[in-house]
């Protein structure tokens, strides 16, 4: 059996609920039972209230932080009594919703077969990147957020990807002998984009508002499967450790993403039918409130925040079980069902 301790690690962490959806994925893979090898036994789920990446890389190598702070959803610490039982009561809950809910269904799914078929398998690209592919005694699994991701610059750390070098990691493994990292905002943008029917692969143009660690891993990923992208000014200039050309015509934008979010800029975007805004609000309500939030134009973050999610999974932490990952659509259903779970202990 394995052991991981998971973390989501910066400043502020308190509203993040990728804690939740670490606990959704594994209780997706355990439902598999001997069809794979996979079973954690006391996985952990952490908050790191950091600033520095040290801090958090101490966090890894330690377990311990100076700080802990309280998560929002349930007004208490991980580790307390109170968010450990109302975690699991929402994970038992969500985990019995076995179907998206139909609202949430992609109408793309032969493309996005045909499209997961024409890629490199990722235990290939694992492999080639000489990942461990099977599960380790004891691991740490970090997530990065702001102001974290343009931090990490470190031979000691691998990374299986440009992350480092465009400054946007946002995903760490400790494997037990070293640090290996990625940035999968990008492809988890990439994701969302192609569920929704945008052809990615076949030049679709990207408008992109924003230079963070988030824009520059979602362009580089963008340009990566073959799309076009244009950008737009913001409060900061997109520098890219590579030229390319922005597209200057008069042509339709496929998909928008604003990671500003600039209420002075929502105009340029206007015309466009898809757009996606990386940030998430708190949603009240039951969960019919929740599914209609996630129907909305422009797209609400827990759309590229499960993407991300799923993209940490099969690229760098279990790229092994990448078959075996929930669908975008049913992940989304089933955080919104333990959204609702910890609304009602609020």
């Amino acid at each position: 059996m394995a052991q991981v301790r998971y973390a989501i690690c910066g400043r502020p962490v308190g509203h993040s609920l990728s804690p939740l959806l670490f606990g959704l994925v594994i209780s997706n893979l355990e439902k598999f039972g001997k069809n794979i090898e996979f079973r954690m036994k006391n996985a952990s789920l952490n908050l790191v209230d950091t600033s520095v990446i040290e801090e958090a890389l101490g966090w890894g190598y330690a377990g311990y932080t100076p700080h802990t702070p309280q998560w929002n959803y349930t007004g208490a610490s991980f580790g307390k009594f109170r968010t450990e039982t109302l975690v699991k009561r929402a994970l038992e809950s969500a985990s019995n919703i076995e179907d998206a809910d139909h609202r949430l269904l992609s109408s793309f799914e032969s493309e996005l077969e045909s499209q997961k078929a024409q890629s490199r398998s990722f235990l290939h690209q694992a492999k080639s990147n000489h990942l461990p592919t099977q599960s380790l005694e004891n691991e740490v699994w970090l997530n990065l957020t702001s102001p974290l991701k343009h931090q990490l610059s470190s031979e000691a750390v691998s990374s299986i990807d440009a992350s480092m070098e465009l400054q946007a990691v946002n995903a760490l493994r400790w494997d037990g002998k070293g640090w290996w990292c990625a940035g999968v905002d990008g492809f988890g943008v990439v994701s969302v984009a192609q569920y929704h029917g945008v052809q990615v692969e076949n030049g679709a143009l990207l408008g992109v508002i924003g230079g963070g660690g988030a824009a520059r891993s979602t362009v580089d990923a963008w340009l990566e499967v073959g799309g076009t992208v244009r950008l737009y000014p913001g409060k900061r200039v997109l520098e890219l450790p590579f030229n390319f050309e922005s597209d200057e015509s008069d042509r339709p934008l496929d998909f928008a993403v604003d990671f500003d979010g600039d209420e002075r800029q929502k105009p340029l975007f206007e015309s466009c039918s898809l757009r996606l805004n990386p940030r998430y609000q708190s949603v009240d309500g039951d969960i019919e409130s929740g599914i209609t939030s996630l129907l909305t134009s422009p797209l609400d973050g827990r759309w590229m925040l499960v993407a991300q999610h799923l993209e940490a999974w099969r690229r760098l932490w279990a790229p092994q079980y990448d078959a075996y990952l929930p669908s975008i659509g049913l992940l989304l259903t089933q955080l919104v069902h333990a959204e609702n779970v910890l609304r009602t202990y609020a």
